[in-house]
């Protein structure tokens, strides 16, 4: 083996070794966010409005997860929870809309009551029954209802169905949307307490 013969062997094994490293070197393709949206609501007062306007796509779209609307409610005096598992929670007006050839179109977003009450009741333990005082009125979801004194706490307010994200089997992550949130009631016992309307996906990674 001449010099040149050895160099080059020398110089093709340096860049088969330095090729992992180059390679771990590049950035990493970014995580799409958990919470897609969020703005601060007012949840004591009665006629307060967000609105969370998004473009669904492969940038900012998880394709293999689900999304859903929710409150985040702040309690840091730990004081206790203001929607007991014995009472009907708050009730918010929730419409959520698709822009399809111009036009905004209603689409369902079902809270988690409604969600369980239609699965098949043969379904157990996750089929339950519409909650009496649920009212069905147009547009009106429920936020889950919670009991203790947690610093912070997510209530599922909507759920994007599936169909959403799919089509004919494939998944095609394009559309505009939005959903406005509106308080119905006055609520007192919300009134220290810092909220957030979100839209962010329902695995929420241990967070």
């Amino acid at each position: 083996m001449n010099a040149f013969t050895r160099h080059l062997a020398a110089f093709a094994l340096a860049l088969a070794l330095a090729l992992p490293l180059m390679a771990g070197c590049q950035p990493k393709p970014e995580a799409k966010p958990e919470v897609l949206l969020s703005k601060p609501i007012r949840l004591d007062i009665p006629d307060q409005e967000v609105v969370l306007e998004f473009e669904a796509s492969p940038e900012n779209i998880e394709n293999f997860q689900s999304y859903i609307i929710a409150i985040e409610i702040d309690n840091p005096t730990r004081k206790p929870y203001p929607f007991p598992w014995d009472a009907p929670p708050p009730a918010l007006l929730v419409k959520a809309e698709k822009r399809i050839n111009g036009q905004w179109q209603v689409i369902d977003v079902p809270d988690r009551y409604v969600a369980l009450s239609r699965l098949p009741e043969a379904q157990v333990p996750f089929h339950e029954k519409l909650p009496s005082w649920h009212s069905q009125e147009a547009f009106t979801n429920y936020l889950g209802a919670n009991s203790g004194t947690f610093k912070k706490s997510r209530s599922v307010l909507g759920l994007f169905n599936e169909d959403e994200w799919i089509d004919e089997g494939r998944y095609r992550l394009n559309g505009h949307y939005r959903v406005s949130i509106k308080t119905k009631n006055a609520n007192e016992n919300l009134k220290e307490m810092r909220a957030e309307a979100i839209i962010r996906q329902a695995y929420f990674a241990g967070k």
